[in-house]
């Protein structure tokens, strides 16, 4: 039926499939030239006879999922399927269909989806996490607070030498590369000078150019793991053996190892406590809830009821 039809329509116009984007004039600003704020009482949009204004239209776009709600700003088509849908319900409820099943069983089992998630996230952010307990983790896990400030000595490869460099600049292969470090991993080794060697011969040139001071590391720096679970293994002067990654080599010394200041890790405390109890929270209320089956013969598979053949 045609009728039917319209509700995958509906939903997949709402979830911008197949959508063209609102088309700017010229002179209209973009995303480098935002335009200023509209003020709410300012008339936006027509639908169908009535006047909205941007205070209504933000309303409602509100109550769209979050990665919908930028589509239905830029796509007027999407817009007016979500005045349509609205539209519709209002009908629907006017025709007392909120009342009849199978309408209202599915209306209940969304509320309970919506208050449920809404719970989840009020108890997370709401966990309560004292002074007291901040410091003590601060305390016991100093590792996951530590940093060490570190020099580089990185020594680049091609990656892909089956294709021609289009710029002239020729790098060396991996195989140079991995003997060009391990050589200057010797001489660190028989006393030469670290500073020396980057400035000298790390593909690093911002680093290279300052002894191959790199700066500091953390745990929660964004560097790749194989970077970091070397930089915390080192003690202080150690420089690690060298480390490959997707486009070069390095070789890491520590300079200084110290810890971030209580204070500056507060965020992230607090963060990992919350986590912590709120997952513990969880798996209380899941045990509370745990289905033990009493009757199997309720959950055995159920067999169609078959049709009385016509004779």
């Amino acid at each position: 039926m045609k009728v039917l039809a319209i509700i995958p329509l509906l939903s997949a116009l709402l979830y911008g499939q197949g959508q063209e984007p609102v088309k700017i004039t010229p002179g209209t600003p973009t995303a480098a030239t935002p335009a200023p704020p509209v003020p709410p009482d300012t008339i936006v949009v027509e639908v169908a006879g009535k006047k909205y204004t941007a205070r209504e239209v933000d309303k409602l776009i509100a109550a769209l999922p979050p990665q919908y709600q930028q589509i239905a700003r830029s796509q007027t088509q999407m817009l007016s399927q979500v005045f349509l849908m609205q539209r519709l319900a209002e009908d629907a409820e006017k025709a007392g269909l909120d009342k009849q099943s199978p309408y209202k069983e599915q209306l209940e089992v969304s509320r309970m989806q919506v208050l449920s998630t809404a719970e989840l996230s009020n108890v997370s952010n709401t966990m309560q996490i004292s002074q007291e307990d901040q410091e003590k983790y601060y305390k016991d896990h100093p590792d996951k607070f530590k940093e060490v400030k570190v020099r580089v000595i990185n020594i680049a490869f091609d990656p892909t030498p089956e294709k021609a460099a289009t710029d002239g600049k020729k790098l060396p292969t991996e195989a140079e590369a991995k003997a060009k470090i391990e050589d200057l991993a010797k001489q660190i080794q028989g006393g030469a000078d670290f500073g020396k060697l980057a400035r000298e011969n790390s593909d690093d040139k911002t680093s290279g150019a300052k002894d191959g001071d790199f700066g500091v590391i953390k745990q929660d720096s964004s560097y790749p793991q194989p970077i970091k679970t070397a930089v915390f293994a080192l003690k202080q002067g150690e420089v690690s053996a060298p480390i490959k990654q997707p486009n070069g080599f390095y070789l890491i010394r520590a300079e200084e190892i110290s810890q971030t200041p209580f204070n500056s890790s507060i965020l992230q405390i607090l963060e990992v406590l919350r986590q912590e109890r709120f997952q513990a929270w969880l798996k209380g209320m899941q045990a509370q809830y745990d289905v033990k089956i009493e009757n199997p013969a309720y959950f055995a598979p159920r067999v169609p009821a078959q049709l009385p053949q016509v004779h």
